[in-house]
């Protein structure tokens, strides 16, 4: 499935980010719940699941990274905010129709090596047991999108935490230019590592220096045959979402990364 997202409108009515989403043919929508305000009940959204479905494209994912309510784990009641924050994105989600929510692992400040790996992630664990505990009620699975600044950039880490989650609703979103800024020299090497743990890819291009800009493929440095031909060596089988978040240029951006993306998907099979 091709998702795209509205955001890269942002600036735009919701009803027009929309429009020109799915006029570009994607088929798939992830959104951003700041663009999405104003439904503020379940019959609204609801209204706005209906709304997309005429147009012949599906709600897919909730994406809900960065949100404040969840940044850094440093105590117990860190942990009990970040899930109640996240039980209420699942509901919406839900209330969507949709079957995803995007989330992150959380910022690292100021932690050593020894409490990254002891009682932070004993803490981010809890909290995606009990998130994942609800989101199955709600019929959602959730994934986590590592940026450059989260805990996640840290790949032995990452898999620590997939792999005690192993059989939960969880996975990991490979960000092309999060991971291409966070690790230069192994964002390649990165997806070979985690292997069955990346579940769904955002595909953008980069200039491997700046952490939120999405080139559009082609307009950045990377090697995106080799990031596709890693994905085909774990055998990918997740989505694929063209990310262009804050490129200047979206229509451009749109124009050239749907047919790259579509052959992206065809050399992995996907439909």
């Amino acid at each position: 499935m091709l998702i795209g997202n509205p955001m890269v409108y942002r600036q735009l009515p919701v009803e027009t980010a929309l429009a020109k989403i799915i006029d570009a043919g994607f088929d798939g929508l992830e959104l951003w719940p700041p663009q999405i305000i104003e439904f503020r009940t379940p019959a609204l959204r609801q209204r706005l699941q209906h709304y997309v479905h005429q147009r012949g494209a599906e709600l897919i994912r909730l994406n809900c990274a960065d949100r404040d309510y969840f940044q850094a784990l440093a105590s117990s009641k860190d942990v009990d905010r970040a899930f109640d924050g996240l039980q209420a994105d699942i509901d919406m989600a839900a209330e969507l129709g949709m079957t995803q929510l995007l989330t992150w692992e959380g910022r690292s400040p100021d932690f050593s090596h020894q409490q990254i790996y002891g009682e932070v992630l004993d803490r981010t664990t809890r909290l995606f047991e009990e998130a994942c505990r609800y989101a199955k009620s709600r019929h959602i699975a959730l994934t986590v999108e590592v940026h450059p600044f989260t805990l996640g950039v840290d790949l032995p880490w990452l898999s620590l935490l997939c792999d005690r989650l192993r059989g939960e609703p969880f996975s990991v979103t490979y960000d092309c230019c999060h991971f291409a800024v966070g690790l230069p020299d192994r964002y390649i090497d990165a997806i070979d590592l985690l292997g069955e743990r990346i579940q769904h890819v955002h595909f953008c291009d980069s200039d491997c220096v700046s952490p939120e800009l999405h080139f559009a493929p082609g307009a950045g440095q990377l090697d995106l045959d080799g990031i596709v031909a890693a994905l085909k060596r774990i055998g990918f089988r997740g989505s694929m979402m063209l990310d262009l978040w804050l490129y200047p240029m979206p229509d451009e951006g749109v124009a050239v990364g749907v047919p790259y993306l579509r052959r992206a998907c065809e050399t992995l099979g996907l439909a």
